[in-house]
């Protein structure tokens, strides 16, 4: 059992992280202030200063729990065979991602408030190495064509950015996400070793 401290002491940050992700999706990074996420938070700011470094910390970790988020999200889907998993998986993740939070911060902010470097080293540990992993995997069983694995998930990395992107500017018109389903019924064909 964790000390009442140390309980406190995670329940401010996690608290903190929620109110700034609200605010960097609200206002974006620039405009997200400091002052006003701690006195949404009912904290002061020496308070965020105790847990982060700066705005900077503070945004890079609620784009991880973010990333996290939907990632766990997308795995959840119910399906027992790898490959239909990948598929299903992944058209749960462009829902997902067309959120207007996920957008901004996720696949506007990130790359440059963390850096592209930085954020590529984060990807790394949620969607990107996730995809990796799966696509290996699906590789070694023979079900996916032997395409250099990075290639692939860069790719599909891509994919998830254009297509979310384009549910979220058609305001989730069912034409659009069906013809988004389409198209990615041809790309998984053409993935497909058999």
């Amino acid at each position: 059992m964790k000390p009442r401290r140390e309980v406190n002491m995670e329940a401010t940050r996690a608290a903190l992280i929620k109110i700034a992700r609200k605010h960097f999706a609200r206002h974006g990074y620039s405009r997200a202030e400091i002052g006003r996420i701690a006195a949404d938070a009912r904290v002061t700011t020496g308070a965020i200063y105790h847990h982060f470094s700066g705005k900077k910390e503070l945004f890079q970790a609620a784009a991880e729990e973010l990333e996290g988020e939907i990632l766990a999200a997308a795995a959840a889907v119910d399906a027992t065979d790898p490959w239909l998993r990948l598929q299903a998986g992944f058209e749960k993740l462009i829902d997902l991602c067309a959120a207007p939070d996920v957008q901004r911060i996720i696949f506007v902010e990130a790359p440059q408030v963390v850096g592209p470097d930085a954020w590529r080293e984060i990807e790394l540990r949620y969607a990107f190495g996730a995809l990796r992993a799966i696509l290996s995997a699906l590789q070694e069983g023979g079900i996916i064509k032997a395409y250099p694995i990075d290639l692939i998930a860069r790719m599909l990395l891509a994919l998830l950015h254009e297509t979310s992107a384009e549910v979220a500017r058609s305001k989730h018109d069912p034409i659009v996400r069906a013809q988004i389903t389409d198209l990615m019924a041809g790309v998984w064909s053409v993935l497909a070793a058999k």
